[in-house]
């Protein structure tokens, strides 16, 4: 029974979902590290530039989805989809021929085009969760995958910013969106192609509903929580004694042991419902930042909470994306939801690093606990308002 759970429904489906959603849309959010560090060496810019160049990014990202959304049930999806790729991978290319400091502004520019076609990719991958038989099972697949991609990428993109600095960077995100396109032609390009869509299963609010507006609420609540605590990882790391390249050895390790929570999730699917797991999911993983910066000078405390960032926030996003598309058969609302999660990520960094800056580490954790709690009550309110519905 349990290895039946386990086997994607569609193939097909699946690994094109996975590359709109996560390959080509999400895949810049994996390298950001990298980005920053690299363009403030190479082209001599300071944090907060810096940091501005994947605001930009992330902000075209949710507006793509959002203008996308409310018409994803009526696009050619999978046209829409190859329409991002290059956007995204030209946007890319465009980045990585910059030189000097007066190309920051056309840099600015350039990734705005990138996170405009990333966006439109992710909003059309992720709306195929609503029409998946068992949206909390695919959404775990893709998970999976997702950190498989992550494994696959990390080298890669520390590679690339040695040898050839941001220029390698966003060279090495163009390859990596270009090899994974040739799945998108699996891409249903609409919901009625998926012959194993049951929309009955499934909520029909819309956009504008309570609904949607919790769901959107608790992804953008759950990222910005997420980012303001990610981005202090490798500092915190350094104050415990840790050396980089220990630092990278652990990271690494954790991103590997991540899987075990998408796994889970597409073992226990939705025998368990959604609120147990997706509660469980949310505590934890706003705990795990939340200890961390709670007790900055404790190696041990550090190197659990490290090992166990990407178990929790798999096994949470997994359950949050799989509530969003079941609360829309058109696949609206989980369009959106990725939009929403680029929005957290673009001002975490920048939120969380104001916040160190004025309170310090430990007084910071408070404030990454009062976002969990938020992501909680916005997630259980949309499911709610999901059962209601059904009812």
């Amino acid at each position: 029974m349990v290895i039946k759970q386990s086997v994607p429904d569609d193939w097909g489906i699946l690994l094109s979902a996975f590359a709109a959603s996560y390959g080509i849309g999400l895949v810049t959010l994996l390298g950001l590290p990298y980005l920053v560090g690299s363009t403030i060496d190479g082209l001599g810019l300071s944090e907060s530039q810096a940091g501005l160049a994947g605001t930009v990014e992330f902000l075209s990202v949710l507006i793509s989805s959002l203008v996308i959304a409310p018409f994803v049930n009526r696009v050619n999806r999978r046209t829409v989809a190859f329409i991002g790729v290059l956007l995204a991978i030209l946007g890319n290319l465009l980045c990585a021929i910059q030189d000097g400091p007066i190309a920051y502004n056309t840099l600015l520019f350039f990734r705005a085009i990138a996170g405009l076609g990333c966006g439109l990719a992710l909003a059309v991958g992720n709306a195929t969760l609503s029409n998946a038989l068992d949206p909390e099972k695919m959404a775990a697949h893709m998970s999976v995958l997702f950190v498989t991609l992550m494994a696959v990428t990390m080298p890669l993109f520390a590679w690339s910013t040695d040898t050839l600095g941001y220029k390698g960077m966003y060279g090495i995100l163009a390859v990596c969106m270009l090899s994974v396109s040739p799945l998108l032609i699996m891409l249903p390009q609409s919901a009625s192609e998926n012959a194993t869509s049951d929309a009955n299963q499934h909520g029909h609010a819309n956009l504008f509903s309570a609904a949607a507006f919790f769901m959107l609420a608790a992804m953008f609540c759950f990222s910005l929580r997420d980012m303001s605590g990610w981005a202090f990882v490798e500092r915190i790391g350094l104050d415990v004694g840790y050396s980089g390249s220990e630092i990278s050895f652990l990271l690494s390790a954790q991103g590997i042991i991540g899987i075990s929570g998408p796994i889970v999730a597409s073992i226990i699917g939705s025998r368990f419902g959604i609120k147990i797991p997706l509660s469980i999911g949310i505590i934890t993983s706003g705990l795990v930042y939340f200890f961390m910066l709670l007790f900055p000078t404790s190696t041990v405390v550090f190197t659990v909470s490290a090992l166990a960032i990407g178990t929790t926030y798999f096994l949470t996003l997994t359950y949050m994306l799989a509530l969003a598309a079941e609360l829309d058969a058109k696949g609206r609302i989980v369009a959106a939801s990725g939009g929403f999660l680029s929005a957290g990520a673009a001002f975490g960094p920048l939120t969380g690093g104001y916040l160190v800056e004025q309170f310090g580490y430990s007084n910071t954790s408070w404030f990454i606990l009062g976002m969990a709690a938020l992501t909680l009550i916005f997630a259980l309110s949309s499911l709610q308002s999901l059962h209601r519905s059904r009812s």
